[in-house]
């Protein structure tokens, strides 16, 4: 007890040494508790967030993969070479021997290249459809071809400003050289005096000679995962339909990403629009205060004509009145007050974004592939071949909680027949199939030779129409874009169908996670005694990148508290020291009236431990305050990337007893450390020394 009294009378008398040891000593602490809750709640949210979305609890991947797998992109934002595994159907068999594993879920992922066409080949399918509909729409007709000559006008006032890109870019130099002869011919009114008798040869100049003048950014480049539609649904609750239908069970379609469809489908124009809007009613930004707004303001009216251009006549005359209201002008061209219309401020943005959407959107062309539509997606098989495929956009998806994310919006969705099709690999048996559809019809490799003696006697242009349509054939036959029974998209394939044959990997996801490392080693065992072939990744080694976050953030923060914690060793120990040294004549009186040299240690162990644990007690309580604080409001997600990383719009923290035994021991071990030089040195002072010194 008295070694206990003259700690606290040690640690008073030298209050000011002991209240600056202190407070570091409360600061790493609750950094510790706080950061550790933190980085416990991050991990937890991203846990969530990919094994609910994309990544499943563990992936399974081809053993002589070339890379290590990453769903959501390597470290260069590349997709990895992972190879592929040709026998699904084993798999799933052998995986679902395993109790712990719920579901196995075939998936692929790779990049297509969409192109939906500019404004003037969507206008000229428009009015090839209006010409076959009985009876016509004459009105209809006049004003589509109304529009398509404002279209042309439009490009005739273009050309000089895109002159450098044209002929590079459009079909060649001939093209180019050609455009201001076919432009006047379009612009001539006895090309349109006519226009209904000649209307597929119209429409064919048109298409062929105008379209590719529009110089524009319509290429859409997508990354998609295969997967069987209706078993990744019941896999991932997260997952739901926003817009549209899913593709239905045993069907050939394809799912946009809702975050995809709004952030790169839609009208550039309308897309900045929604931005604005929701960093103004979100973010609480203000358009005179941010600088991010006022460009994309200034964006929008530079790029005014994309929504002009897209009004028919008709329509404009209608609008030119009550934007002439809204905005208060006299100005009679259209143009110009669409212009104006797109300047906006704080002051009327919210009346203008309305009017927007209530008036100008229906007459735009919102969506570059609307859903319901069938679009030529276009990808590169596995052997380097570029391959189509006909897709029917069923609808739009987005997983629940974080459907703002870019991270878990990336992804479009595919049924996994069209991406076998696409990607270019074969089964065995397709392959034996293939070879033998090749033989029986004669095919083997063709030269140009060859080539130009199967079609010498076509004028150039449709040899070339033909060359490329037997080579695409032949590439196609090769490489199984096209098999023997010529399946369509209103083929109906059985689950069966659907999961049987190749895939590049699969989702697993488990009954119980908190028993992945176990199932980990299940796994390898199963694939060592089924010869499965393939490799076991968590979900967060799957990730990528994005999965090995947490653990550098984790270890920037320990790193942090060791910093800290070392500091506070030091200070203590100096501490110790300096008042070893204010004590030597105290400290020699004990020695010599027989205090031994453990009685000096155990001294200095108390006032150590006392500092440590009082302060350290008073560090907990502020740390686990801040976390029951924080933790029941949660911390808003800024940002969308910030949701995915929390699962949510808000991060909710959890106190951790585990953490808080951590950051105990960490003190003990400070405290002790700490006291051994302060101690070593009491220990040498001799009783005839101590006494001998003055004041």
């Amino acid at each position: 007890m008295l070694l206990w009294k003259l700690a606290f009378r040690n640690l008073f008398v030298h209050r000011l040494k002991t209240l600056v040891t202190g407070l570091i000593i409360v600061f790493g602490t609750t950094l510790a508790i706080v950061g550790n809750s933190v980085v416990d709640a991050i991990s937890g949210g991203m846990q969530k967030s990919l094994t609910n979305s994309l990544t499943g609890d563990i992936q399974v991947y081809a053993a002589d993969a070339k890379e290590k797998i990453a769903v959501l992109g390597g470290s260069d934002g590349n997709l990895p070479d992972i190879g592929y595994l040709p026998d699904f159907k084993k798999v799933k068999t052998a995986l679902l021997e395993i109790p712990n594993i719920k579901a196995v879920i075939p998936m692929g992922i790779s990049f297509a290249m969409l192109n939906p066409g500019n404004l003037l080949d969507l206008k000229l399918e428009e009015l090839r459809a209006s010409y076959k509909k009985t009876p016509r729409d004459d009105a209809r007709l006049a004003a589509l071809k109304e529009h398509v000559r404002m279209i042309v006008r439009d490009i005739e006032r273009s050309q000089t400003e895109n002159q450098d890109n044209l002929g590079g870019v459009f079909g060649g130099e001939k093209l180019f050289k050609d455009a201001g002869e076919n432009i006047a011919k379009a612009l001539d009114q006895s090309f349109w005096n006519d226009f209904d008798r000649h209307s597929d040869a119209r429409l064919e100049f048109l298409a062929n000679k105008m379209a590719p003048l529009i110089f524009d950014d319509n290429q859409l480049y997508l990354s998609y995962f295969g997967t069987v539609p209706e078993l990744f649904e019941e896999a991932f609750p997260q997952f739901e339909v926003v817009k549209g239908t899913m593709i239905p069970e045993g069907g050939r379609g394809f799912l946009f990403s809702d975050f995809v469809y709004e952030n790169q489908v839609k009208h550039r124009v309308a897309r900045r629009l929604d931005q604005i809007k929701k960093q103004i009613d979100k973010e609480k930004l203000t358009l005179k205060s941010s600088k991010d707004l006022q460009d994309k303001v200034k964006a929008n009216i530079a790029q005014a004509a994309e929504v002009y251009s897209q009004i028919e006549p008709p329509a404009a005359a209608t609008l030119l009145p009550r934007l002439q209201q809204l905005l208060g002008s006299k100005s009679s061209k259209f143009p110009e007050l669409v212009s104006e219309f797109l300047a906006m401020d704080d002051t009327n943005f919210p009346t203008r974004y309305t009017f927007f959407y209530d008036q100008i959107a229906p007459q735009l062309i919102l969506y570059k592939v609307k859903v319901g539509d069938t679009f030529a997606i276009t990808g590169f098989t596995k052997s380097g071949y570029s391959s189509s495929v006909n897709m029917k956009v069923y609808g739009t998806y987005r997983f629940r909680s974080f459907e703002s994310s870019p991270l878990a919006g990336a992804l479009n969705v595919m049924d996994m027949v069209s991406f076998r099709k696409l990607f270019g690999i074969l089964t065995a048996e397709r392959r034996s199939e293939t070879e033998s559809l090749d033989a029986e019809m004669g095919l083997g490799d063709v030269g140009r030779d060859d080539i130009e003696a199967m079609f010498g006697a076509a004028t150039e242009s449709t040899s070339e129409t033909r060359v490329t349509s037997n080579l695409q054939s032949l590439t196609q036959g090769r490489f199984g874009q096209v098999d023997s029974e010529r399946r369509d998209l209103d083929t109906k394939y059985s689950r069966s169908d659907m999961e049987d044959g190749v895939f590049m990997n699969a989702s697993v996801v488990l009954k119980d996670p908190s028993r992945l490392d176990a199932t980990l080693e299940e796994i390898r065992a199963k694939n060592d005694e089924k010869k499965l072939g393939l490799q076991a990744a968590d979900w967060r080694d799957s990730a990528g990148i994005v999965g090995q976050l947490t653990v550098m953030v984790r270890g920037v923060l320990y790193l942090f508290v060791f910093v800290i914690f070392s500091v506070a060793t030091f200070i203590i120990m100096n501490s110790m020291l300096m008042a070893t040294l204010e004590r030597r004549r105290e400290i020699g009186t004990m020695r010599a009236i027989g205090a031994q040299r453990s009685f000096l240690l155990g001294l200095f162990l108390r006032e150590t431990f006392v500092l440590s644990f009082v302060f350290g007690l008073v560090g907990t309580l502020i740390g686990v305050g801040i976390v029951l604080a924080v933790g029941a409001r949660g911390i808003p997600a800024m940002g969308d990337v910030a949701t995915f990383f929390f699962s949510g719009d808000r991060l909710y923290l959890q106190v951790n007893i585990m953490h808080i035994a951590i950051v105990s021991l960490c003190m003990t071990i400070v405290a002790l450390v700490s006291t051994q030089y302060p101690a070593w040195r009491a220990m040498k002072i001799s009783p005839l020394e101590a006494m001998q010194s003055s004041e």
